[in-house]
């Protein structure tokens, strides 16, 4: 197992602190949500389709259509027709 260090500002240690016992759940929380991030702005500027988009999040489709519409982007087709593609 890999080990690192990061510098976090004094401000936020107390915050971090509460969840000292689960730092790695904490942690790969935050990568997915950064995945998700990215992943929309890649989508956002057309420069990737939803499809590919929830692939690099790790998410499937109807996961990735739920957290896109969180967030006000509206892909660009229907659950219907997610749906129909699934089944």
């Amino acid at each position: 197992m890999a080990k690192t260090s990061v510098e976090i500002p004094t401000e936020q240690i107390l915050e971090i602190e509460k969840y000292k016992d689960r730092l790695g759940e904490l942690l790969l929380l935050g990568l997915t949500q950064m995945k998700i991030q990215e992943s929309l702005y890649l989508y956002k500027q057309g420069l990737a389709s939803f499809g590919r988009v929830a692939e690099l999040a790790g998410l499937p489709l109807e996961e990735m259509m739920l957290q896109a519409r969180a967030r006000g982007i509206q892909p660009r087709w229907s659950e219907k027709m997610v749906e129909e593609e699934l089944a």
